[in-house]
């Protein structure tokens, strides 16, 4: 199955990159990549690093209804599990509540059910940054002739729509399994009639343990709390493209909020749509679309910057987690094996 899912990956990979650098030279990449003014990357790193302070910040929040742990100790399960995306199938989620559960001595179940309503809080913010983007600035899509941007703008539709019932269902079952418990079991009871006792009790063990999780949802001000920091996530992560589109001189040619919006967004979908390892391939196509199709920027700096970008973000994520690695002696044999600790 692991080798399933890293083909699966690598085929995604290889498409994207066929998508993003179709057409274009090394000549032209390479001219682009010389025309950077990479000083600003300077900036854009400080974001990223001000993305994972908050996010560390509203996991204390989280993880706070199950054990109170300090922001400082979180840094080291937080970096090492976004390193871990490098692995197939995303899975640094499972290395991050693996590390957490093994050092604070909380479940997996537990543990993991913390990083899911963080899901559903960067879900939320996302759904409200498209659905501004698309109501307020809707002529953006509105250019070109042959109605390509029109598709576009009825996919990203699509894609939030899909998400939002999605999250609003998901949602519903976690207060229902904190306020109504009794009603949750019962769902989960005939949802796993099918499957051999062995199984069902399994599921039991982990919903009980997920429960614990979600007690956040109890805690108003804790709630409030890791909302507004869920805000300030975001804001910092949009933030960091805002310098990049210096470092390629697209100021004058680029409405820069509204460009660098769409971006994170563009982004944000292709990453959850295509699992690629890294995010790689899938970053870089993003930055194509965002950029090439929808503001005409030429598909050479478009994928430049797709470049530039992932390595700003992933770089960070990949020293700064290799450094916790080496500091708590992590060894890269138990990271992979995360999954099978999981159970």
């Amino acid at each position: 199955m692991k080798k399933n899912h890293l083909f699966i990956g690598l085929i995604i990979v290889a498409l994207a990159f066929y998508y993003a650098f179709k057409n274009v030279s090394l000549e032209e990449l390479g001219a682009a990549l010389r025309s950077v003014h990479y000083i600003y990357l300077l900036p854009s790193l400080f974001f990223v690093a001000l993305t994972f302070l908050f996010r560390a910040m509203r996991w204390r929040y989280l993880v706070r209804s199950v054990k109170d742990v300090r922001t400082a100790h979180l840094f080291s399960p937080l970096m090492v599990g976004f390193m871990g995306n490098i692995l197939p199938a995303r899975a640094g989620e499972f290395i991050r509540a693996y590390l957490l559960g093994k050092r604070e001595d909380i479940s997996f179940s537990a543990s993991f059910a913390t990083i899911f309503v963080e899901r559903l809080m960067d879900m939320l913010m996302f759904l409200v940054l498209l659905v501004g983007v698309l109501f307020f600035s809707a002529d953006t899509f509105s250019q070109g002739a042959s109605g390509g941007n029109h598709r576009l703008m009825g996919y990203m539709i699509k894609f939030g729509w899909i998400s939002f019932i999605g999250s609003i269902g998901i949602f519903s079952f976690s207060v229902l399994l904190q306020y109504k418990n009794e009603w949750a079991i019962k769902i989960v009871e005939f949802c796993t009639r099918p499957l051999p006792e062995k199984w069902r009790d399994k599921v039991f063990g982990m919903v009980h343990s997920f429960t614990d999780g979600l007690k956040i949802l109890k805690d108003p001000r804790a709630f409030g709390a890791s909302l507004l920091l869920s805000m300030l996530v975001w804001a910092a992560a949009i933030l960091v493209y805002y310098p990049l589109v210096f470092a390629f001189g697209l100021e004058n040619q680029l409405p820069v909020m509204i460009s660098v919006l769409i971006v994170s967004l563009t982004v944000g979908i292709f990453i959850s749509l295509f699992p690629t390892p890294g995010f790689l391939g899938a970053f870089q196509a993003a930055c194509v679309v965002a950029l090439h199709e929808i503001f005409g920027v030429s598909k050479a700096v478009a994928a430049s910057f797709g470049i530039v970008a992932w390595l700003v973000a992933m770089g960070f994520v990949i020293v700064v987690g290799l450094m916790f690695v080496v500091k708590d002696n992590i060894s890269f044999s138990e990271l992979a094996a995360s999954r099978d600790h999981a159970g």
